[in-house]
C-alpha cells in the first residue's frame, strides 16, 4: 500500500495498468494510490460494476476487468472517455483483458506474489512519462 501511496502523491493524471494474479495486491496498491491522491472514501474493487469514480484532490477512475470474458466496446469507450478528460488518475485492474486496446502512453505495474506477504512489483513506463 505504501508504494501506491508514494506514486499517488506524485500524480495529477495518467493511466496506470495493473497486471497480476488474483490476490497479488492490485486492489491494495490502488487503496494506497487513492490515499496518496487525497481520497478518503473506502476503495473496493468494482468487480461487478467494472468502474467506480472517487473524488479527492484529483479524481480516481478505478476500472476492474476481471469478469470481462472478451473486450466490451462499451467498457472500452468508458475507459477512453476517462482518459480523454485528463482530470484524474485512471487505474485499470486486469488490464491484460483489454491488451489490444491499451493506449501507448501508460504506466504498467506488474505484481507477483512471493512467499508469505511479500510481493514483487515491477513498474514500467510505456510511451511518454505520466
Amino acid at each position: 500500500m505504501e508504494a501506491g501511496k508514494r506514486l499517488g502523491e506524485s500524480l495529477k493524471n495518467g493511466l496506470i495498468c495493473l497486471f497480476g494474479d488474483l490476490g497479488a495486491g492490485k486492489t491494495t496498491f490502488i487503496r494506497g494510490l487513492a490515499d496518496g491522491i487525497g481520497i478518503s472514501s473506502r476503495i473496493q474493487s468494482p468487480t461487478f460494476t467494472y468502474q467506480r469514480v472517487h473524488a479527492g484532490k484529483t479524481k480516481l477512475y478505478h476500472f476492474d476487468f476481471y469478469r470481462l470474458d472478451k473486450p466490451d466496446q462499451m467498457m472500452i469507450n468508458e475507459l477512453f472517455d476517462a482518459i480523454g478528460k485528463q482530470d484524474g488518475v485512471i487505474a485499470v485492474e486486469w488490464a491484460e483483458k483489454i491488451w489490444d486496446f491499451l493506449p501507448e502512453k501508460r504506466t504498467d505495474i506488474r505484481f507477483k506474489h512471493l512467499e508469505g506477504d511479500c510481493r514483487e512489483i515491477i513498474i514500467r513506463q510505456v510511451g511518454s512519462r505520466l
